[in-house]
Order: structure tokens, then C-alpha cells, then sequence
């Protein structure tokens, strides 16, 4: 028999929690295996199955039926043990539960916006009595709704976000314990709330491209492209030099104002280079005067050099008696 570390008790063993805890670690007991074995055994970490049998939290049904067929005494006693610890915490946390909103919450056929939307999910989910883990375990028994992790669900709840899709308030409808036959009125509610979101975006998106627009322009000066949807002005916005071809991040509003360009000093270097390229076009001499054309004045006389200014001097002309 392999021994391992000596466990904290169980803090409440009379409780249902606790008489889940003192199952489990019986099983393990008897199987004669440490946590690090277990592990090996199951696809859960041997933290994840020591905080299932310490009696503190109440883990995952998958954890519980995990942990009891490693341990290769599989009978069920410990799915009736986690469903009684479940039904307590319910109770637990519907006492504990304060209503966080005065009134009450519209029936989904009178549901407006997303306001009311989210307090009426809120008010299912006091009604269940169930808490955010006994939702997230709900949703094990429906795997083909896709998962909903609880702080999604919280952030749903306290209208912190709102249902990307209709199989997001689906999971959410079967996780506050809503029988299948009423998820309809609740998918058409969360329907008209999202085409009036729709026309509501619809409505400012004109003035959301001409804003694009004229910050592609701005970029386009300083020889810049973005690589991500324009957002607002003191935004940081990620760009690529036309030049380099570096990635960096900058915000609209400092364009022009301090900014430093491109970290590879790409604007510069361009301007430097075509500045070169006119220097060598430039005549190294004055070809009357012979003088350097980098130091010589020009002046404006059209009757002189454009370099120097000098007047050359009349050819001259053979006369007729040397003919």
C-alpha cells in the first residue's frame, strides 16, 4: 500500500459537501493510491483532484466520476453524494442571495433592450437558487450547447456583455434549470434585441468609414498603412511602415505632434536619400567658369551664368581682310 502526505480532516463531515469529501478520500484509501497516482490516472491534476477531497469547494461531477474510476470503484454512490452536495449549495446561496435591482422583471414577450434582457436572465437564475459552479456543472449534462464558463455567465448576468448567438442563451437558459419547451419566447426576445442593436449600429456606421477614411488618409502622409480597424483617435493603432515594412503601434493623435516616425527612421532616411539623389544631378562645375557650383553664388541676371553670374566675354569674329 502506498502511503502519501497526511490530509487536512475534513472541515465539515456531517455536512453534504463533507460526506462527498470522506467518499472520495475512502476510495482512494482502498485503491491505495497517492494523488500523484490518481492523476495518472484521470485527466485531472493531482491539485484539482486534492481540492475534490478536501471539503471546501464542491467540484465538478466530472471530477467526482473521475476520481471514483480511478480508483476503480465506480458503483455511483458518489453521483448521489454530489447531487445532495449540489442541492445544498443551491439552498446555500438562494438564501444568501440579495436581489441586486428594485422591481420585477419583465416576462421575455415584453423584454425592450438589452437592459432588460439581462435582468430578466438574472431573475431565472435567483429563481433556480443555483450558484455559478452548480450552472457550469448544468452544462456538462448538455455538451452539444457548447460551453459556458462562469464568468461568462457572470458577465452576462450583471450586463457586463450580452449573448454572442442564440446557442450562448441556450446553454445559458438550460444552466438556470428553464425547461426546453420555453427556450422559443426567450430566443425571439433576444432576437429583437439584437436587430435593434443592428440598426442602432447601422445608423452610425456612415460617419464610423468617414472617420476611416480620413485616418487612412493621415497615416498614408507619413507613409504608413494600418493592419487593424481604425477605433478613434487617442487609440493605439497598429501600422505598418511602407517603407520597412515594421510593424509598431501608434496613436492618430500623435502624428505630427512629437512623433519620432518610424523606430527604423525610415521617413528620414527617404528624405535624406532623395535629397542625395538631386545632389548628383547638380553640376559639379560651372561650364564657362569652371568654378565649383557647391560654393558659387547663384544669382538671377539672364544675361549671365546661372551659376556664377559672370558675363562671358564676346567671341571673336575673323575679319574680312584675312580672307
Amino acid at each position: 500500500m502506498i502511503v502519501g502526505r497526511t490530509e487536512n480532516p475534513v472541515p465539515r463531515p456531517d455536512s453534504a459537501l463533507g460526506r462527498l469529501a470522506s467518499h472520495l478520500r475512502r476510495c482512494r484509501a482502498r485503491a491505495g493510491l497517492t494523488n500523484a497516482a490518481l492523476a495518472a490516472r484521470t485527466k485531472y491534476s493531482s491539485t484539482t483532484l486534492q481540492r475534490a477531497a478536501g471539503g471546501a469547494v464542491l467540484p465538478t461531477l466530472r471530477v467526482v466520476l473521475a476520481y471514483e474510476g480511478g480508483c476503480g470503484m465506480a458503483d455511483g454512490e458518489a453521483r448521489g453524494l454530489w447531487e445532495k452536495a449540489r442541492q445544498m449549495a443551491g439552498l446555500r446561496d438562494r438564501r444568501r442571495a440579495v436581489p441586486p435591482h428594485p422591481g420585477k422583471a419583465p416576462r421575455p414577450d415584453l423584454i425592450a433592450d438589452r437592459a432588460d434582457m439581462s435582468r430578466a436572465l438574472l431573475d431565472l437564475r435567483e429563481r433556480s437558487g443555483l450558484s455559478y459552479r452548480a450552472m457550469e456543472d448544468r452544462l456538462e449534462e448538455r455538451p452539444e450547447l457548447g460551453p459556458l464558463s462562469r464568468s461568462t455567465a457572470q458577465r452576462i448576468l450583471t450586463r457586463q456583455s450580452f449573448p454572442t448567438s442564440q446557442r450562448q442563451l441556450m446553454a445559458l437558459l438550460h444552466a438556470c434549470a428553464v425547461p426546453q419547451p420555453a427556450w422559443g419566447d426567450w430566443v425571439r426576445a433576444w432576437k429583437k434585441v439584437h436587430r435593434a442593436q443592428e440598426r442602432k449600429e447601422s445608423a452610425i456606421a456612415p460617419g464610423r468609414k468617414l472617420a476611416a477614411r480620413e485616418a487612412e488618409a493621415d497615416l498614408a502622409r507619413y507613409q504608413l498603412e494600418s493592419v487593424e480597424p481604425f477605433r478613434s483617435p487617442t487609440a493605439a493603432w497598429s501600422v505598418r511602415c511602407c517603407i520597412c515594412g515594421d510593424l509598431f503601434r501608434v496613436r492618430l493623435n500623435d502624428l505630427g505632434a512629437g512623433w519620432g516616425g518610424c523606430p527604423n527612421r525610415c521617413p528620414t532616411a527617404l528624405v535624406q536619400s532623395v535629397a542625395d539623389a538631386l545632389l548628383k544631378l547638380e553640376p559639379l562645375s560651372c561650364p564657362r567658369c569652371e568654378s565649383p557650383a557647391a560654393t558659387a553664388p547663384r544669382t538671377t541676371s539672364s544675361e549671365g551664368c546661372a551659376v556664377c553670374g559672370k558675363v562671358p566675354l564676346p567671341e571673336a569674329t575673323p575679319s574680312s581682310g584675312g580672307r
